[in-house]
């Protein structure tokens, strides 16, 4: 039977854990560094048999405010602003494209000066510009609610041939957590950029040593 202190001391246990995860933090600013995770590979067959080579270049950011992604709004006022890659945006979407694609075994760097050194031009040139990506969190009495969304264009120029081909693609994901990690928002970041180029070169193809569409491919 729990007696009226110990029912106190239990409750008073609970607000302070719910004052220490909702608590103002006004100009606080939580940096994330997304990464390609290796729990789910990418099937590369049809690489493996042309051995495209495929260089990513820098990505634009296009967005409106590119200082931060979001920001966790907590419980009883007060905000934790959030950004990635230490605001650089362009350079942190390229790498994440280099290691997804890496995972699945294709033949993928990164451009800029490495480039400058190599033997012989790439298959393909890829990048993109990011329109959208945001990540924002709410928290409430127990609870935080997460939201990413991110949109890019993405460009791809075959050497062999001169063509090139752009598809616009959009993911997004929610989460909701009783305790909240800064780790929560970066995981379904990650989470989201996965589905997003999964997107991306599930519609592709690999002929003539260059990417097309499958729809435009006999």
């Amino acid at each position: 039977m729990i007696t009226p202190a110990t029912y106190l001391r239990l409750l008073g246990c609970l607000m302070t854990g719910l004052v220490l995860s909702g608590c103002p933090a006004t100009g606080q600013m939580v940096n994330f560094n997304p990464h390609a995770m290796s729990s789910q590979r990418v099937n590369a067959n049809a690489i493996q048999e042309e051995a495209l080579t495929i260089v990513v270049n820098p990505f634009q950011d296009a967005r409106p405010q590119q200082q931060r992604l979001g920001s966790r709004t907590h419980m009883w006022g007060g905000v934790t602003n959030f950004n990635a890659w230490n605001g650089n945006i362009s350079e942190g979407m390229a790498n994440l494209a280099v290691a997804y694609l890496q995972q699945g075994n294709w033949q993928a760097s990164r451009g800029g000066a490495d480039q400058a050194n190599a033997t012989s031009a790439p298959d393909v040139n890829l990048t993109g510009t990011v329109l959208a990506l945001n990540a924002n969190a709410k928290s409430g009495f127990g609870f935080t609610d997460i939201k990413v969304d991110m949109k890019v264009q993405f460009e791809a120029k075959n050497t062999k041939d001169g063509s090139s081909l752009r598809m616009v693609l959009g993911a997004n994901g929610s989460d909701s957590v009783a305790i909240f990690d800064p780790k929560d928002v970066e995981r379904l970041l990650n989470l989201v950029a996965k589905d997003l180029y999964k997107q991306l070169f599930q519609d592709l193809t690999v002929k003539d040593r260059g990417l097309h569409l499958r729809s435009n491919t006999p």
